[in-house]
């Protein structure tokens, strides 16, 4: 596979990573060979999150007894309860990975300027010296709008940046991604398949080809899944002008009403979590009966309470830059819910 470099870190990787987000879905054996065969592939780079379940469990069963052949990424949204609350998060990553470094932690889902100002006071100074006591390497942050993570970037102290990047949301092209090559940030895509909604696997990833994205870093939880896209990144073959046609034209649907998760929505007056009540929606809205899908349902189940308290007032739709009906699609939840549950 290609190999980039990740900025101005001195750090260089497979072009393809492994996201961890799905891990808590497989049992530990499962994920144990996974993660041994990315490695043994030649896959470098693995992310994760406190707040993706077990996930830094299951990496550190396998990463805590390697050498120092991987980079990791790890990060925490609790910033958003205080820097007590941020601390703990960040103490219990190192328990759960087994591991005494981390080379990239950071900030998860700053995604509006409430958010950033947040992470800017307490949160970084508190990183900026675990940095300086040689417990991590870099610090990063992550969001879902492209306009609070350029701000990010302008105050210079964050050295990878991670991002959803992918044929339908196609907004980094907007100016991020140039401004964190000029400014030897290090540039991460989450989300490649746009949150598994794109059915031509193949393609999808062929299009960050075309484009300088950085370390692709699929979630992954299945060695099928995992031999596949290692097979695209090491073939490398950009799309042709019919191909991209070909990816454009399945989407089409999608991108109009497809929740960029930018939480320009939020916060809902009741209290819901509109991104994540899109995301159930887009895997279980008329789709046929899964795994996958019975899974997102049983997530979908726990919020069920809050989903119940919406009033339909629209102002998700007003504040919304897509216009997206959440209203509806709340109702469209509840609905297929509570059919489940008769």
């Amino acid at each position: 596979m290609k190999k980039i470099k990740l900025g101005s870190t001195g750090l260089e990787v497979a072009e393809l990573g492994l996201g961890a987000m799905y891990l808590p879905r497989v049992a530990p054996e499962v994920s144990d060979a996974l993660i041994q065969r990315a490695l043994d592939l030649g896959i470098q780079y693995f992310d994760t999150a406190s707040a993706y379940q077990d996930s830094e469990e299951k990496l550190g069963r396998v990463l805590s007894r390697r050498g120092k052949d991987f980079v990791i990424t790890s990060r925490s949204a609790s910033y958003k309860t205080g820097l007590d609350a941020f601390r703990q998060d960040f103490e219990r990553s190192f328990e759960r990975l087994k591991l005494p470094f981390i080379d990239f932690y950071g900030f998860h889902a700053v995604n509006q300027p409430g958010e950033l100002e947040m992470v800017m006071k307490e949160p970084l100074f508190f990183l900026k010296e675990q940095k300086a006591g040689g417990r991590i390497g870099h610090i990063a942050i992550t969001s879902h709008n492209p306009k609070t993570l350029s701000d990010a970037l302008d105050t210079g102290e964050f050295e990878l940046a991670m991002f959803p990047f992918n044929i339908i949301e196609q907004e980094p092209l907007d100016g991020l991604l140039a401004k964190a090559a000029s400014l030897g940030v290090a540039t991460s895509v989450m989300k490649p398949l746009a949150g598994g909604v794109i059915e031509s696997t193949e393609l999808a990833l062929r299009f960050f080809f075309n484009h300088p994205a950085g370390v692709v870093t699929p979630g992954m939880m299945s060695i099928e899944q995992l031999e596949q896209n290692f097979t695209v990144f090491k073939e490398r073959q950009p799309l042709s002008g019919g191909e991209l046609q070909r990816l454009e034209d399945e989407v089409a649907v999608l991108g109009k009403e497809f929740c960029r998760r930018c939480s320009y929505c939020m916060p809902c007056p009741n209290g819901i979590m509109i991104p994540f009540v899109h995301m159930l929606h887009m895997k279980t809205w008329q789709k046929p009966m899964s795994d996958d899908v019975a899974y997102t349902l049983e997530l979908a189940q726990r919020m069920l309470p809050a989903l119940e308290k919406c009033t339909g007032c629209g102002a998700c739709v007003e504040k919304c830059p897509y216009a997206i009906p959440t209203p509806q699609r709340v109702q469209e939840l509840l609905q297929l819910l509570k059919s489940r549950s008769r």
